[in-house]
């Protein structure tokens, strides 16, 4: 039988070997959740872009419509891209056609980086509207 005296110590060691697997786990959750966060506000602001993209009546107001949204919509949304990338295709302009927008934005995840993900990370989302059939040109 074990003596109780030589079990002194072991739960501040115990604490010492759990905690940091806690918090490095705390932080990977953490890390997943903002880049969830990040890629679905992404996708919204490729929405935002194309459907104001859709709604000009030319090809040049429309690429100058889906960025000045886009940067808009980034801003409201609280997230911070080091490189926004922006592509607005317009290629099938015309009324029944389609506006397409791909938005590239490089987020910064340095403040999670304990956790083991990247510093930064791309995400790229897509996004199609298509222009009314009947419209006054």
């Amino acid at each position: 039988m074990m003596d109780r005296r030589d079990e002194r110590g072991t739960a501040a060691v115990e604490m010492v070997l759990i905690v940091p697997v806690i918090i490095c786990a705390f932080l990977l959750v953490v890390g997943l959740g903002r880049m969830a966060h990040a890629r679905q506000q992404v996708e919204g602001v490729a929405a935002d872009a194309a459907r104001a993209a859709s709604l000009e009546r030319n090809t040049d107001r429309s690429a100058a419509a889906a960025r000045s949204t886009a940067i808009e919509a980034l801003g409201s949304a609280g997230l911070s891209c080091q490189g926004l990338a922006l592509d607005v295709n317009v290629s099938n302009y015309r009324p029944g056609g389609t506006v397409r927008v791909t938005v590239r934005c490089t987020a910064s995840l340095g403040d999670v980086a304990l956790s083991g993900l990247p510093g930064q990370r791309v995400f790229t989302a897509n996004a199609t509207v298509p222009i009314e059939n009947y419209r006054a040109s």
